[in-house]
Parts: structure tokens; sequence; C-alpha cells
């Protein structure tokens, strides 16, 4: 999932707001996101502004700012933040003054998404826009883990009416928040048990995790074209080695297998 895709249920402002203020925040919304579109995120930032100005509970607005401020600064052509510079491969160094600008966007991004949390709490998009910018290992995880169970439970709804596209992309951005869950825990034991005889710098994946990546994979492709018998197929061999490695995940892949056979049967 890129930074900027938009994840939402309705483009609408909150009940309390008069309907005229609803139309003139809905407008503002609208024209943010225009701007967005078109990589003018100063402007775009400034749309998202009104629209709170005039609606202050627009938790689509505040997930949409929170999303401008989550880029944090601007890039220049080789990638790196416009103020810092490359040293070596593998280390960007930057002035303190863009350390704390750095810092002090990803505080506003992790309040306007708690935001949009407080007025939506099945916001699952909002919990992991948060997680990835939340400094907390613990707090990451947290986020991570509740934006997948929504992601999970609304996938199985989608499933039960048949619309496997819509099911298919949600269980593919799952699978992307596993990955950076499994991102976070390698990070941490690499800092804890790193060593200079034997350094955990590899990013090197087990043979049966990239089979299990395959599986999943090959499953949403599968079930995105609503071919159920091959999805079951896969996520069966999925099942298998996640219950060998114990895998908490297990579960997850065992329901979506009842839901298939269960529509599959019908």
């Amino acid at each position: 999932m890129t930074i900027w895709e938009i994840i939402h249920s309705k483009t609408e402002a909150s009940p309390s707001a008069s309907l005229q203020s609803q139309a003139g925040a809905i407008n503002w919304f609208s024209k943010g996101i225009k701007k967005v579109n078109q990589q003018d995120y100063e402007g775009a930032l400034l749309d998202f502004n009104r629209a709170i100005q005039i609606d202050s509970d627009y938790g689509e607005a505040y997930f949409q700012r929170g999303l401008i401020y989550a880029q944090g600064q601007p890039l220049d052509s080789d990638g790196i933040v416009l103020g810092c510079m490359s040293i070596g491969d593998s280390r960007i160094v930057c002035p303190f003054e863009v350390k704390n600008r750095i810092k002090e966007n990803k505080q506003k991004a992790i309040k306007d998404f708690t935001q949009a949390i407080k007025f939506n709490p099945l916001y699952a998009a909002a919990y992991y826009q948060r997680g990835l910018v939340e400094e907390s290992q613990q707090k990451k995880l947290q986020d991570f883990q509740q934006s997948i169970n929504l992601y999970f439970q609304k996938s199985l709804v989608y499933l039960n009416q048949h619309d496997y596209k819509q099911t298919a992309e949600l269980l593919e951005t799952i699978d992307k928040v596993y990955a950076e869950i499994r991102s976070v825990e390698t990070l941490s034991i690499r800092d804890n048990r790193q060593t200079e005889k034997n350094p955990i710098n590899s990013s090197t994946i087990s043979p049966e995790r990239k089979k299990l990546d395959v599986l999943m994979g090959e499953a949403c492709q599968a079930l995105r074209k609503g071919d159920l018998k091959a999805a079951g197929q896969k996520y069966r061999e999925a099942a298998r080695i996640l219950r060998e490695r114990k895998d908490s995940r297990y579960q997850e892949v065992q329901q979506i297998i009842t839901e298939i056979e269960q529509m599959a049967n019908r």
C-alpha cells in the first residue's frame, strides 16, 4: 500500500455539522483530494485544514492530512530528504533542523490518524498508517495488529457478498501489514543480538517463508478471478505450513478456507 492509497467508505462530513457546513467541508475535502492527485501537497494541506475548520469531526479529512504529514520532507532526485546527504551506500546524515521537522511531522501525522480513529474506531487504514510512523515498537505492532483484525473482518463480509475482487485486495493488504510486522520484529532481533562475530544483517528469507508468501499471493490471485477451488487449494497448502510453524495466522487462514468451502457447497 502506498502512502497515498485512499481507503475510506464515504466522503462525508460528520452528522454534527449543519447541512450547509457539511457541503462546505466536503467541497474543501474534494479540492484537497484533487490536489493530492496532482501532487500539490501544500495546497491539499490547506484545503484539508479548511475542511476541518468547518467540521472538526471530519475523520476522513484528518486521515488525509495525516498522510501528508506522514510523507515528511520532500525528496530530491536521489530519493533523499532535501537538506540531507548520503554517506556511503547505507548511511544518510541530516542536519539537526531537518531531523526536527521530520519528527514534528511524524507527531502531527500520529495526532491526525488518532483523530480519524476517534471518529471511526473501525478505520483500519488509519491504524495501519499510524503504525507506519509510530516510533515505539510496541505501539507499531499494536496498530498493525488492529488494522489486520479490521481488514480481515471486512474481507469476510466481502467474501460472503461474492465480491472477490475486494476480498482479494483486503487480503493482499493484510499480507503487506504482516510483512511490516516481520520487518519490525527482525529489526528488534538485530538490535538485541547483533555481534561483530555473527551480525544479523542478512535480509535472507527462508525457502519455507518464500513458499508461504507465494502460496498466499497465488490464493489471492485465484480469489480475485472467482476461482474458489484454486483459492481454497492454495490456502490449504499455506495453512499446512502455518500449522507446522505454529504461526498464529493459521486460524485466520483456516477461517478463510471454511468460508470458501461453505460457499462452494451452496
